[in-house]
């Protein structure tokens, strides 16, 4: 529920730290808060949704063929059921000639039967002629060419043997899934609910206001849809700490997101509005980009602090809120981009004790960084190709060092 300027909602005040004017005494690691996000994620719940609609959706269990597909040997071709025996000696100069019978009994010797793809055959047959390898006449058919055993014909349990796992949990329902699915006789099926998110946009800083648009909005919007999720309320430019208690303490949601005015300038009241509304577990982390970043609870519902700096709320949002959603809609939790090992081009300077996320950029087979690593904001995630985490524990990497870079492209 977003708030109402003209409606009063009692606000319980709890203690928390104020760091505005003061900065971070100290800060939470990425391990750290990786830690909170994987304790307080709530369990998985779920639906039954038809198989139409179950495109993105993570099955409840991994799921096994009721039946053997097909279910009986078939064609896989329009054309004529033969007996290949028959068709042997077959050629220009000399074509055999059947009769062509009813596809209602057993194959007769001498005979072939009209036959459409995926339809039985009939008992004697083991191969199909399609419509191209014949002459056709009247009530019968000349063939040129002998034809191999199974030639035009799918096997019984060619696709699927019943008993079998088809789809695995924690992969994303495709198509061609669906497809197989509906083929087997399958109307509907359990799948993860999708985790329901309230997304808050603290009032812009001066001189981030109208003149440009808000970007934290539309992105983490796109980002929770990614991850499985749905932004089920969005309140959009809140100003105010009152305001923003508001919003968080009135979520129904699974989780909620407040992005803007988490750091350390007098105006930056987001985490004092998580205190006042609920409790605030962690603020301040080990990371950059992202480093003012929080995470806590009202009630039992998880709520996480994220940067106003679209770049910073990026790297935050895919490490922490992200991991929870992912998790609750039954994917796997950790980030959701495909890996590869590159030759660094240039050296990556980094500080021990903090998580760096640097933007990297593909050249000539290796990769090379995109900047600093708080410098570029978030056109440099778009013009990025991907970007390599640097441990807490390194002061970089050199020049030639193999690095892991997560790729920008969707996994999916």
């Amino acid at each position: 529920m977003c708030p109402d300027s003209d409606r009063e909602m009692p606000i319980r005040r709890a203690h928390g730290g104020d760091v505005r004017q003061r900065g971070f005494p100290d800060r939470a690691s990425v391990d750290e808060a990786i830690a909170w996000v994987d304790r307080h994620t709530p369990g998985l719940s779920f639906e039954e949704v038809r198989v139409e609609q179950a495109r993105g959706r993570i099955p409840k269990t991994p799921w096994s063929a009721p039946a053997d597909l097909p279910a009986t040997d078939c064609a896989c071709v329009d054309g004529y059921a033969v007996r290949s025996a028959e068709t042997i000696g077959a050629g220009n100069y000399n074509p055999l000639r059947f009769r062509v019978q009813e596809h209602d009994g057993p194959l007769l010797p001498g005979s072939v039967a009209l036959v459409a793809s995926g339809e039985a055959l009939p008992q004697g047959a083991d191969a199909v002629l399609p419509f191209e390898a014949v002459q056709a006449h009247l009530d019968a058919l000349d063939v040129s060419s002998p034809v191999a055993p199974g030639t035009g014909i799918a096997r019984k349990a060619e696709q699927v043997r019943a008993g079998s796992t088809l789809l695995e949990s924690a992969q994303p329902l495709r198509p061609q899934d669906l497809g197989l699915l509906a083929s087997l006789g399958l109307k509907s099926l359990q799948v993860v609910r999708r985790p329901r998110v309230q997304l808050a946009i603290a009032g812009p800083k001066p001189g981030r206001g109208s003149a440009s648009g808000d970007a934290d909005g539309p992105m983490l919007a796109a980002l929770v849809a990614r991850d499985g999720g749905i932004v089920d309320t969005l309140c959009a430019d809140i100003s105010g700490r009152d305001a923003l208690a508001r919003a968080i303490a009135g979520s129904r949601a699974d989780l909620v997101l407040v992005a803007g005015r988490t750091a350390t300038g007098m105006d930056d009241e987001s985490p004092l509005a998580l205190a006042a509304a609920g409790e605030v577990a962690i603020h301040g982390i080990a990371l950059r980009p992202g480093g003012s970043a929080g995470m806590g609870r009202v009630g039992a519902t998880p709520a996480f602090l994220l940067p106003g700096d679209p770049l910073a709320c990026l790297c935050a949002y895919d490490l922490f809120p992200g991991r929870m959603i992912r998790g609750l809609s039954g994917r796997d939790p950790g980030l959701p981009y495909p890996v590869g090992e590159f030759e660094l081009r240039r050296k990556i300077v980094s500080a021990v004790g903090l998580v760096d996320w640097y933007r990297v950029r593909l050249v000539g087979g290796g990769v090379e960084p995109l900047g600093g690593v708080e410098s570029g904001g978030l056109a440099s995630a778009v013009r990025a190709d991907g970007f390599v985490l640097v441990p807490a524990s390194l002061e970089g990497y050199p020049p030639g060092k193999r690095v892991t870079v997560h790729l920008y492209r969707e996994a999916h």
